[in-house]
Parts: C-alpha cells; sequence; structure tokens
C-alpha cells in the first residue's frame, strides 16, 4: 500500500503527459506533410521567403525534419540570406550524414560561407569535396581558385588552371565555370605562361566568344594556334583574313590542328572557292595529297559525296583501303557494298558486308549492313541464313529502324510502311512513373525520394549525388521541358548495350504522348493515323510549339510558311481564326491537313513521309528514276541525305509508338 500512493501521482500526471505528446506527436506527423508541400509550391514559385517559413514550421520529431531543414538552407541560399543558409547546411549535414544530397550541400556550405567572405570557412567543406570527387573539374575547385585570389594568386592560378584543362577535355561538371575560370585567370596580374594564354583563348574559343579568343591566341606563336585563328575569323565572317590564314599556313601549321578543327577549316576553304562542288573538292584533295597534308580521308569523303557513283565508289575504296582507322572508314564501305549491290554483284556485297561487321563493331552502320546482308541472303534464295541474320538483328537492335524492319518481316506482315486512320493513340492516365529500375537507387534512397515525391518535391533529386541522364530525362519531363527530356533518354538508351523493356519509363521518356486529344480527333476527322502524326511531331520537333528551323519551317509540326499559307487558302471555310504556328493547335491542324492532301497524292505512306520532308515533286521523281519495286531500295536510293533519314526517323518512331502504346 506504501507505493499506491506513487501509483496514482503516475496516473494523474505522467499517463497525461504521455498522451499529450503522443497526441501532440501525431498531430505533427499530419501537419509536416501540409507544411512541406505548402513550402514547395512557395519554393516552385520563387517565394523563398514563404516557402522558408513553411518548412520552419516541421517540428525536429517528423521524419520529413532533416529535409526540411535542407530547403530551408536551399530557400534562405536563393533569398540571399547566406549566413543562414550557411547555419541550416551545416544542421542538415549533422541531421543526415552520408545522404546522397551530402555532396551538394557541402557544396552550398562552401558557397554561402564565401559569399560571406568567411574564406577560411568555405574552404573545409570545398578541400572536402576536392579530395571526394578526385575530379579537377567541379564546381569546388573554380570557388578555390576565387577563395586563393585573396591570399595566393599563384595557388588560384593552379586551381584555374586546373579546371580548365578539364574543361577542355570535355571533363568538366560545370561548364558554365569555362569562361570564368578564363576570365579569373587572366585578371590575376600574374605572369602569363603560353599554356595559360592557349587555355584562356580555347576556353573562349569553346564558348563562341571569338572576339575574346583571338586577343589571346594573337599573342601566341601561330604554329600553336593556327586552325583556332583561322575558325575563330571565319566565325566572325572575316573572310579575307580566314583565307590568307589558310593559304598562308595550310602547308606548314596544318599537322598540328585538331581532326576536328581541320576538317572544319577544309569546309570553310571550299565556301572560298568557285566552281562546282565536285571540282572544289577535287581541288582541295589534289593540294592535300600533293602535300601529304592530313585529313585527307574527310576531304575523299566530301569528294566521293559530290561526284557521280561510278567514281565516288573509287573514293570510299581509297578511303577503306589507306585509311581503316578512320571514322568514315565504315560508312565509306557501307557505300561500296551498296553500289555492288546495285551492280546485282551480290557475292562481292556480302562479302565485303561480312568483312564489315567483323572490322567494325557497333558503329553507326552496323545495322544497316546486316539488314542488306540478310536482304542479300534472301536475293539469293538463302531463308535460313536470311532468318538467322534478321532475327539477330531484331533482337540486338529492337528500337533502331533497320531492327524493327527486320522485326516485320520474320512476322511476314508486309505492312511495314501501312498507317491506319482507325488507330488511336491511348490518352496518358497518368504521368510517367519514375525510372525506379534504370536508376538503381539504394532502397533506403528510394524510400526517401518517393515520400518527397508525395510532397510534390521533384526538384530535389536534381541535388542528390546521382548522374542518371534517364532520371534526368524524367525531371525535364516533370518541368515541361519536353524537347530536352526526350534528347537526354534517346541519347542514353542509345549507348545501351541492353535496352529496357519496351514499356519501361525509359522509352516513355524516349516516345512521350502530348496533344493526345487533339492528334487523335484530327486522325478520326481526316483519316489519318494519329500514331503516325506523334510520329512526325516527335521527328520534326521534339514536341517544342515554338521550334524554328533556319529555313523557316515552325512549330510542332515544322511547317514552312508557304505550305502552311497553301492550306489555309485551301481551308478557307475551316480556318476561322489564324493564330500562327507556333500555336499548337493551328500547327496540327494545318499539319494534319498537309498529310491528309499527301495521302491524296500517293498511294503509299512512306511516299507520304518522304514527300512531307523532301517535296512531291521530289518524290514524284525518285519514283520515276528509281522505281518502287523494293520500297527498301527505294529508301537507300533517295538522294537528299535529309529525307532518306527522315523516313527512317519517322517510321521508326512510328512503331515504337505502336510498341509501347498500342
Amino acid at each position: 500500500m506504501k507505493y499506491l500512493k506513487y501509483i496514482i501521482i503516475f496516473l494523474i500526471i505522467i499517463v497525461p503527459c504521455i498522451i499529450t505528446v503522443l497526441i501532440y506527436n501525431d498531430k505533427i506527423t499530419q501537419d509536416s506533410p501540409l507544411y512541406y508541400k505548402q513550402g514547395v509550391e512557395f519554393y516552385d514559385k520563387g517565394d523563398y521567403q514563404n516557402a522558408y517559413y513553411n518548412f520552419c514550421k516541421i517540428k525536429w520529431i517528423s521524419p520529413l525534419y532533416p529535409m526540411a531543414v535542407y530547403k530551408q538552407a536551399k530557400s534562405a541560399q536563393l533569398a540571399g540570406d547566406f549566413k543562414m543558409a550557411a547555419i541550416k547546411y551545416k544542421l542538415f549535414l549533422d541531421k543526415l550524414p552520408d545522404s546522397i544530397f551530402d555532396l551538394r550541400a557541402k557544396l552550398n556550405l562552401g558557397k554561402s560561407y564565401y559569399y560571406l567572405k568567411q574564406y577560411e570557412d568555405a574552404k573545409i567543406p570545398f578541400l572536402e569535396l576536392e579530395a571526394k570527387t578526385n575530379n579537377d573539374g567541379t564546381e569546388e575547385v573554380y570557388f578555390l581558385g576565387l577563395i586563393e585570389k585573396n591570399f595566393d594568386k599563384n595557388n588560384a592560378a593552379s586551381y584555374f588552371r586546373k579546371y580548365l584543362k578539364t574543361a577542355l577535355d570535355g571533363k568538366a561538371l560545370n561548364n558554365n565555370y569555362i569562361a570564368a575560370s578564363a576570365e579569373e585567370l587572366s585578371s590575376l596580374g600574374i605572369d602569363l605562361t603560353e599554356e595559360d594564354l592557349k587555355l584562356i583563348a580555347i576556353a573562349y574559343f569553346k564558348n563562341k566568344k571569338y572576339k575574346e579568343a583571338l586577343k589571346y591566341f594573337s599573342k601566341l606563336p601561330v604554329d600553336t594556334c593556327w586552325d583556332y585563328l583561322v575558325l575563330s575569323n571565319y566565325y566572325l565572317g572575316h573572310k579575307s583574313i580566314t583565307k590568307k590564314l589558310i593559304e598562308t599556313g595550310m602547308l606548314d601549321f596544318s599537322g598540328k590542328a585538331s581532326e576536328e578543327n581541320l576538317h572544319e577549316i577544309y569546309n570553310a576553304y571550299a565556301s572560298f572557292l568557285y566552281g562546282t562542288k565536285n571540282k572544289i573538292w577535287t581541288q582541295i584533295h589534289k593540294t592535300v595529297q600533293e602535300n601529304s597534308l592530313k585529313g585527307e580521308d574527310y576531304v575523299l569523303y566530301k569528294l566521293a559525296e559530290n561526284s557521280l557513283p561510278e567514281k565516288a565508289v573509287d573514293y570510299y575504296t581509297a578511303i577503306v583501303s589507306n585509311y581503316p582507322e578512320s571514322l568514315y572508314a565504315p560508312e565509306a564501305q557501307w557505300n561500296v557494298i551498296w553500289n555492288a549491290y546495285k551492280k546485282q554483284d551480290y557475292k562481292t556485297a556480302e562479302l565485303l558486308a561480312i568483312q564489315h561487321l567483323k572490322t567494325y563493331k557497333k558503329v553507326k552502320s552496323t545495322p544497316k549492313v546486316a539488314f542488306w546482308l540478310a536482304k542479300i541472303a534472301l536475293k539469293e534464295n538463302k531463308q535460313t541464313e536470311a532468318h538467322n541474320y534478321l532475327t539477330k538483328l531484331a533482337n540486338k537492335y529492337p528500337d533502331n529502324y533497320y531492327g524493327l524492319r527486320a522485326e516485320n518481316i520474320i512476322a511476314k506482315k508486309n505492312d511495314f510502311w501501312t498507317t491506319s486512320g482507325n488507330n488511336k493513340l491511348p490518352e496518358p492516365k497518368e504521368s510517367i512513373e519514375f525510372p525506379i529500375s534504370i536508376s538503381q537507387i539504394d532502397i533506403k534512397d528510394l524510400k526517401l525520394i518517393n515520400t518527397l515525391f508525395d510532397m510534390g518535391d521533384y526538384e530535389i533529386f536534381k541535388d542528390a549525388d546521382y548522374n542518371n541522364p534517364i532520371v534526368e530525362s524524367w525531371f525535364e519531363y516533370k518541368n515541361d521541358n519536353k524537347s530536352r527530356s526526350i534528347v537526354l533518354a534517346r541519347d542514353e538508351i542509345e549507348k545501351m548495350d541492353v535496352k529496357p523493356s519496351v514499356y519501361s519509363a525509359a522509352y516513355k521518356l524516349t516516345y512521350p504522348r502530348y496533344w493526345v486529344s487533339e492528334i487523335n480527333i484530327a486522325g478520326q476527322k481526316l483519316g489519318i493515323d494519329p500514331f503516325l502524326v506523334a510520329a512526325i511531331i516527335r521527328e520534326e520537333s521534339y514536341y517544342n510549339e515554338h521550334a524554328k528551323s533556319k529555313t523557316g519551317a515552325t512549330g510542332l509540326m515544322q511547317l514552312m510558311p508557304l505550305t502552311a499559307s497553301y492550306m489555309i487558302s485551301k481551308l478557307t471555310d475551316e480556318v476561322q481564326n489564324f493564330a500562327g504556328l507556333e500555336d499548337p493547335r493551328t500547327n496540327m491542324y494545318l499539319g494534319c491537313n498537309y498529310i491528309k492532301y499527301l495521302k491524296e497524292r500517293f498511294s503509299n505512306d512512306l511516299m507520304v513521309v518522304a514527300a512531307y520532308n523532301g517535296g512531291e515533286g521530289s518524290v514524284n521523281k525518285w519514283m520515276k528514276t528509281n522505281g518502287i519495286e523494293d520500297l527498301d531500295e527505294f529508301i537507300e536510293d533517295i538522294p537528299f541525305d535529309e529525307t532518306r533519314n527522315y523516313v527512317k526517323k519517322v517510321f521508326r518512331s512510328y512503331h515504337m509508338y505502336k510498341k509501347i502504346y498500342s
């Protein structure tokens, strides 16, 4: 009984306190997501002060607290309150050490101290990052250079040199600091070496600041930078100076020029000469050959492109024989193969194709050569051999034009270039899912990321220590940067040896759906395939409604003004208020009607697509000249590189859209 008094006191005082704390904790758990979401909304609008206050309402016992502190720090930093930002970044690093946000938090902590002029404090996180990342092309290297300006200019110079060297090698993680590093190095007031001057000059050149580049190139011996001197003057429109530099320096200095620069110099020189393109490149080739200059493989390739087929094959053969390691050798050999095929010399074409596949691994022309090796086998009635070639091609290149074409032949569908107005592009029911399988994020990190996504905080992942273009593509997609999203995903998938599932987020990002209702309505009304419309829009503009080409083609479907005017004249009663070609609905309406117009003139959809790019008259001419017995041959014989590649791209996109969404 003597403990009864204490038990009663416990029940009366302590238990209610525990209940109160639990209720309070439960309230915090419920309120924290609300405050975080509100903070994100203000943050995304650029209202960093209100964002900061909302993130501050999240208490320390909430699971969201560490990330709320990080967002407080970012909000303060963007609002210009670097003192508070430094405090919050330091707190975050204490609360959530070794997270995927660790590197960015340390970098921002260092920056905050730097802007507060607390240089010694700033050096600590910057030096830690420099040691950890082991990359001279990172932001901390640039900022360490800025800090050292205040203490030791020679040390500062060494940091700027390191950054510029990696940047110019293409290894810098942030190209925004290339020109800035050049400016900082040049303004230190120290004696600059020739190497310094060249680094500064090339940095300006790479950033297309050609006037600034010339200022430094002019201080260097001509033999060390002749190619850059030529091209800087060329890009600035100094034609007479450029021509003189080429003519006086080609023999003596071209040997030291980079391959990329030398090819561009040959193009520049060709633009100054008079005569047919064949005559111009013959003249350049003679100079190169007689003086044993570098880059003959490139000049031969340009000469072949501008010669009659029978003569061109000699130039292509010379490239393959004399320059087997050249970047142009694989495509040159393809042209030799195609020449033999067209002559019906299938034995030679077959031997050359087999040699190509053995010699050149994973080059652009590999699937094309493999496809025509199968076609040769079909010509020679080697059905089993052809089937094996086609199967390997379809399996290895499932998203390539030739891989898709191989798949179609294997299935014996014979409808590769046939589209249907009865098709319907499914409306997206939800956003494209986060590419979890490709991101390979740790489970613990994924849980955190998913929690933040639930709060609408998609921007946060950009601060994660994670480099994955597919993930970056997804963020660009979430931020409605359509074209960049597509390009990032497309380029990354292109690099993959093993492709993801066709239904994966990666492919949906590469072949996204926008304006689906409008596309379907146009398809139903005009009798054209919505999948074809989606494919054309993707290849024409990557869904950039403001896209404009050098020739004036505008909008989603890249309509030329004359084409648009012609269609408007035919649709006078229907086009009440022409909103301009950058208006997506107007552009699609006119573009789809143009497709319908072409379909009325060509019985084959391949010709419709070719005419959409190359013009109605050109296609009629090609049909008459080349015939259409074998449509694969017809495509390879299209004389315009742009149109030939365009047809392949559109039908690749068409079949990928059908695969993914049918």
